[in-house]
């Protein structure tokens, strides 16, 4: 596969939002704020929108 290239993205949460994800990431297996926020957000798209999700892995596949 090939590697992607990655982007930054900024954004502003409120503070007692980001406190929950910090205790949430405790108890769960992402190891940082980050990864928590990608996997979100893939979920996310997934649940809303299996159609683009199932895309980006077509994209993907294709590049392999």
């Amino acid at each position: 596969m090939t590697k992607q290239r990655m982007v930054q993205l900024n954004l502003r949460v409120p503070h007692n939002l980001k406190e929950l994800m910090k205790q949430y990431i405790i108890l769960d297996t992402h190891k940082d704020l980050s990864e928590l926020t990608r996997d979100a957000i893939r979920e996310k798209i997934k649940q809303d929108a299996p159609e683009l999700y199932a895309e980006l892995f077509r994209e993907i596949g294709a590049h392999v």
